[in-house]
């Protein structure tokens, strides 16, 4: 079977796309009304006492006062047709996401959804004659709670100094903090450094040593993954301050600062935040 021919079939006119592929380079497209969102429940608990109306809301918040969320189920109705061949085609195509972690976009237009997706069983559907005509299933995806948008960048100020930043969404969102060094290319003395970010009023710190650079050396990376809870430096594990924690940023206005301290062996650097909108529908 070629899967990489150019298929005469493009019948999806949604605007659904499975891993930024649209249905139609799966050779199937949506049914009319085949498309459910299933809600997202907030984790809650509420503890009876006597003598107080309601009981004790013993919901755990997070830094901003917001609880954590179930996942949720979004199906899609698909059907392929054509010959036979195309629609085993189309079967296999779509059997190859099947468990997969995949992103599911034309949802909405703030973002894509992600989860795991299950591809249910396929309904065929033959002429008199006994010829396959077409064939539907339903996918399920066990997705997580929110829409992701696409990721967006602020770029720092240098020496510690503040950078005001609007952050899209409409639920907290981690951080990924980025720092590139140009470290000094002559023998130098090893010198200990701090790395030191900030996000409003929390603080990532992390200590390294700058041992200086080879001739062709690209920027040297240090990395503070806030989602993954991961830091690195030039690829290899490092860890934050014991006091310090990775912190999340609320949607709207924020602050960061970033800087490096000291530079003896610092011949110029650059930093940034990366961040993904987190939308909840």
């Amino acid at each position: 079977m070629n899967t990489n021919r150019i298929r005469g079939l493009a019948l999806d006119k949604s605007r659904l796309t499975i891993d930024g592929k649209h249905l139609s380079d799966y050779a199937v497209f949506t049914v009319a009304g085949g498309i459910t969102i299933g809600e997202a429940k907030p984790v809650t608990s509420f503890q009876s006492a006597p003598g107080r109306s309601g009981g004790w809301d013993a919901t755990l918040d997070d830094a901003h006062g917001y609880p954590a969320m179930n996942r949720r189920e979004i199906t899609v109705q698909i059907a392929a047709t054509g010959d036979p061949m195309e629609i085993e085609e189309a079967k296999t195509l779509i059997g190859g996401r099947n468990g997969r972690h995949v992103r599911i976009g034309g949802l909405t237009s703030l973002g894509e959804y992600r989860g795991r997706l299950a591809v249910g069983a396929w309904a065929d559907r033959h002429d008199a004659a006994g010829a396959l005509q077409w064939s539907t299933c339903t996918l399920t995806l066990d997705a997580e709670p929110y829409a992701y948008g696409a990721e967006q960048r602020v770029d720092l100020l240098l020496d510690g100094k503040t950078t005001h930043a609007q952050i899209l969404g409409n639920r907290p969102t981690p951080p990924v903090f980025h720092q590139l060094i140009d470290e000094k290319v002559d023998d130098v003395t090893p010198v200990a450094t701090t790395h030191t970010f900030s996000a409003n009023d929390s603080t990532a710190r992390v200590a390294n040593t700058l041992t200086g650079a080879g001739l062709w050396d690209d920027p040297h990376p240090l990395l503070i993954d806030c989602e993954q809870r991961k830091t690195t430096w030039r690829g290899e594990a490092r860890a934050i301050a014991i006091d310090d924690d990775y912190p999340t940023v609320p949607p709207g206005p924020v602050t960061f600062s970033g800087t490096v301290s000291p530079k003896t062996n610092v011949k110029k650097y650059t930093q940034y935040v990366t961040y993904t909108p987190r939308w909840l529908l």
